[in-house]
């Protein structure tokens, strides 16, 4: 098949959160199962810096229509491999920018221009190389109308896509690009498009609303966010719109994928001494090595607990606070901290380092490295989330051979299963299911607790997490399924 993938970000380039791991590693998988793959995005000077050395402008003036307008990107492009090939839009005006979507938590103010424009280029970009995708597929509001555009008049009747069957992936349905509808006409797009079966969101247009109402296929990143978003309390108000394609058929929830050739600790780079499941005694040397880069008080026998997280309403960070309170006053613990976001919560954690010195090593900003050693040295990972679309975390942590413990939601759902005597051959960790200071509590205590005094079975949770695979060839499978269905 010819794909064409049409991103905002994408590792190594430019990166905020998974739909850049994934823009990377499932086109790179597909082209390894044989498809052709080209990925789109915008050309970010300021971000990608150097990781854009090996990328050459091969179109100088590409025109595309914006509103009564006429403007001219330059379109770069790298081969990744034979069968992958990434093309960067390159139009100052509006992606020569410090960060990609705001300004230190304000967004662009031209951010519907910005989109508009990434759409519309990208799909004079595929009718300009001829390259008669089978797939389009697009991800988040960023690119969403492009699924639009591939049902209008605009492109419906143009030979390039007269074989197009289009895929719109939801990595996160709290962001939606909702804008006064006076950005209409910059579209391209006729009136007609706005009215509930479309664009129109409470008197204004949302990009992501449109294309889940136009696209053939709408896929979420893990069956269980798939459900969730279903309901009034996960869809953010679009809930309607998604049990429309559910009931004809346009829905799936399709497990993200982790790389395993980054995040894997017989080769981790980071790590100060590697292992696996055969000989897990490099464990040790990293929980130790944890303990003193986190300033925690050396000691094999306490159990850590490591967090790596922005610091956000949706991670439920605000309960886990309440929740390490009594332990860090009473219990037999350490915690290893990695994340930054909202100021209370960066100051309360902060405090908290000061206050219990030994107990609880704290990092406020982002250190990819010491991630990858929080997952290592760590014996516990805790990911309490109000919702989970995927999370990656949960599925490094039991490569790593820590047991994670996750609320029930979304991918954490889906991926971890829950410690019981019953279950034990197959249990992967500790899970809890409504996000309450004393729920939270009961689960942290009780994996302490079994860490401390069940060892066997603690070691069983760690065999299984270790033998699970969560690589890229399988989510590829899938997906390569679904695109053949339609």
């Amino acid at each position: 098949m010819n794909i064409s993938w049409i991103c905002s970000e994408a590792v190594p380039y430019a990166k905020t959160g998974g739909l850049a791991d994934v823009s990377m590693a499932l086109p790179n998988a597909l082209a390894q199962k044989g498809h052709k793959v080209s990925v789109i995005m915008p050309y970010y000077p300021q971000v990608m810096g150097e990781k854009c050395i090996n990328t050459h402008q091969f179109i100088d003036s590409l025109e595309v229509p914006f509103g009564e307008q006429i403007f001219k990107p330059a379109i770069r492009k790298e081969e990744i491999s034979e069968n992958l090939t990434f093309y960067f839009i390159e139009y100052n005006v509006f992606f020569d920018r410090p960060f990609l979507y705001d300004y230190y938590g304000e967004e662009y103010g031209d951010n519907p221009d910005r989109f508009i424009f990434l759409s519309r280029t990208a799909m004079e970009l595929i009718k300009r190389l001829e390259l008669n995708p089978d797939i389009l597929h697009t991800n988040d509001w960023h690119t969403s109308l492009c699924n639009i555009y591939l049902k209008s008049s605009l492109y419906a009747n143009e030979k390039v896509f007269e074989n197009t069957r289009s895929v719109l992936t939801i990595h996160n349905i709290g962001y939606q690009g909702v804008f006064p509808k006076n950005n209409l006409p910059k579209t391209g797009l006729s009136w007609d498009h706005f009215n509930y079966t479309c664009l129109e969101y409470f008197d204004n247009i949302n990009f992501l609303k449109g294309g889940i109402m136009t696209t053939d296929m709408v896929t979420t990143v893990s069956p269980t966010y798939a459900e969730e978003i279903l309901t009034p309390d996960y869809a953010f108000s679009l809930d309607g719109s998604l049990r429309h394609v559910h009931h004809h058929n346009r829905l799936k929830g399709i497990l993200n994928g982790i790389c395993t050739e980054q995040w894997n600790p017989e080769t981790d780079k980071y790590l100060v001494k590697n292992y696996s499941l055969s000989d897990l005694s490099g464990k040790q040397a990293c929980k130790r090595d944890l303990q003193k880069r986190m300033n925690l008080k050396l000691n094999p026998e306490v159990p850590i607990i490591g967090v790596v997280s922005r610091f956000a309403h949706q991670k439920g960070i605000d309960v886990l606070i309440e929740a390490i309170k009594p332990m860090l006053i009473h219990d037999e613990v350490q915690f290893a901290i990695l994340g930054s976001g909202e100021s209370s919560l960066e100051y309360t954690f902060s405090e908290f380092a000061g206050c219990y010195p030994g107990k609880i090593g704290v990092y406020i900003g982002y250190d990819n490295a010491l991630a990858h050693i929080i997952e290592a040295g760590s014996d516990i990972f805790a990911m309490p989330s109000r919702y989970e679309p995927c999370g990656l975390n949960q599925m490094y942590s039991m490569q790593y051979g820590t047991v994670p413990l996750v609320r029930e939601t979304g991918g954490l759902k889906d991926t971890v299963i829950n410690y019981s005597k019953d279950t034990l051959d197959i249990s992967t960790g500790f899970t809890f299911n409504f996000l309450f200071e004393d729920a939270l509590l009961k689960t942290l205590r009780w994996s302490v607790e079994t860490y401390k005094n069940n060892k066997g079975d603690f070691y069983k949770l760690i065999e299984n997490g270790m033998k699970q695979d969560f690589s890229w060839e399988h989510t590829a499978g899938e997906y390569e399924q679904l695109y053949w269905s339609l």
